[in-house]
Formats: structure tokens, C-alpha cells, sequence
């Protein structure tokens, strides 16, 4: 069975059947069991059923252990993204690599009995990326790759310097939640692929002041595209 964490404007996928929360031992999650195409599929909105949850209080390790703990090995996680670079408002991009943020997103606050260190080589599932390219192939939709994506802390959007800083590091894509998920999936040795969806042009990239409205408009959008890709993964 998998896994799908949706964000901003993909608050829905596929057929509800039930919802529940978890309890685990970093609080409750909130976990909608979906079917979609005769696939039953646990889903997570990220911020809530109702957009109530800021990108800065999700509580990620909840999420993921919840999944965990229902017994799911593969995640795909859907992020509404800033463009940097080489992208278009609109594009769907299959991620290869991401760059965190300072503070720390761990599952290993204990070192008392064996140290634990994580290798992010290769953070997104290659066997996961590549039933996403056929997929996607297979409905007849373009999905991009090469997808490099920083993630901020949030809520505020980024400075104009700070994305000057990310375009010469050579990122191309910026969220406010990718690498937490990322790196706890991994972490729990699970399989995790990353869609964005470039829902605008990044500070000082755009002229134009940015807004959540803009971001929610071009999620809406790639709603219909995204669930097409999903479906298709099913019969890969």
C-alpha cells in the first residue's frame, strides 16, 4: 500500500472510504484511507482538511510515522513550489535532489545506544521516479526533471537575496516542506518520490508582489493532471 502527502490545494485524491487519526509517539495524525482505481491508499493533507495547519506547525514526524505505522513503504509527496529557474508556472517536475534548512528534522534524538546518521545520496526513490515518468508518459502528460528543491521554514514567502543565493547554488525549485518529509522517510527506510508543481515565479524573479492566492490557482489547475499521473502509476 502507499503513501500521498498532498499540499496546498491537493486536499483531496481519489475516493474517501475512512478517515482516522494516529496516535504515535510524536502526536496524533490525521490519515484518510482513499481508493483510486480499486487501489486502497492512505492520504495526508499536510495542512489539514481546511488549510488550517501553517507550513511551520505541521507536525512531520507524526505524519511519517503514522504511515509507518500502517504499514506503507512507498510515499509520494506533491509540493506546491516557487520557481528559480528553467521552469514555468504550470510545469510538473519530478524531483532529484533537495537542499534542508539549519534546524533539525530527526527521528534520531538518541544516540544513547548506536550512533545514526542517514545517507541523502540519493534521497528520491529511482525505481519510484521512474514508474512516475512512464506514468506520466502513459496519460499523455509532460512531468520535467531534474527538479532541485530548497526548503525554507516558512510561512513567509523568501527574499529577493535569499533566492539570488539559491539560484547560484544551482536550485531550481523552493517549498516549505520537502525536506522534512524527505529526510524522515528516509530515515524510517521508506521509499519517498516528489512531485512539485511550479505554482510561481520565486522574489526577484517575479515582479509581481507574491500570494497565496497565485500559488492555490495554479494548484487547482494541476489538480486534474496530477491525479491522471497517479492513477497511471497504479497500472505501470
Amino acid at each position: 500500500m502507499m503513501g500521498i502527502i498532498g499540499g496546498s490545494g491537493i486536499y483531496k485524491i481519489g475516493e474517501k472510504i475512512s478517515e482516522k487519526e494516529i496516535e504515535t509517539p510524536y502526536g496524533k495524525a490525521y490519515v484518510e484511507m482513499i481508493k483510486i482505481k480499486e487501489n486502497l491508499v492512505y492520504f495526508i493533507p499536510r495542512h489539514g482538511k481546511e488549510h488550517s495547519i501553517p507550513p511551520h506547525k505541521i507536525n512531520h514526524r507524526a505524519n511519517i510515522y503514522a504511515l509507518k505505522k500502517l504499514g506503507i513503504k512507498k510515499i509520494l509527496g506533491i509540493y506546491a513550489s516557487g520557481i528559480i529557474s528553467d521552469y514555468k508556472p504550470g510545469d510538473l517536475i519530478l524531483l532529484d535532489d533537495f537542499a534542508g534548512t539549519d534546524e533539525a528534522v530527526t527521528f534520531f534524538d538518541d544516540f544513547s545506544e548506536e550512533m545514526k546518521h542517514e545517507d541523502m545520496g540519493e534521497p528520491f526513490n529511482p525505481e519510484m521516479k521512474k514508474g512516475i515518468e512512464e506514468s506520466a508518459k502513459k496519460v499523455n502528460i509532460e512531468i520535467k526533471k531534474g527538479g532541485i528543491i530548497k526548503t525554507t521554514r516558512g510561512p513567509r514567502f523568501e527574499t529577493k537575496i535569499e533566492i539570488r543565493i539559491m539560484k547560484q547554488q544551482g536550485i531550481n525549485l523552493v517549498s516549505m516542506t520537502n525536506c522534512y518529509e524527505t529526510i524522515l522517510a528516509n530515515e524510517l527506510g521508506l521509499k519517498i518520490c516528489g512531485i512539485a508543481v511550479g505554482t510561481n515565479y520565486a522574489a526577484g524573479i517575479s515582479r509581481k508582489k507574491l500570494t497565496h492566492e497565485e500559488v492555490l490557482g495554479e494548484m487547482e489547475k494541476a489538480k486534474e493532471k496530477i491525479n491522471k499521473i497517479i492513477e497511471g502509476y497504479f497500472s505501470v
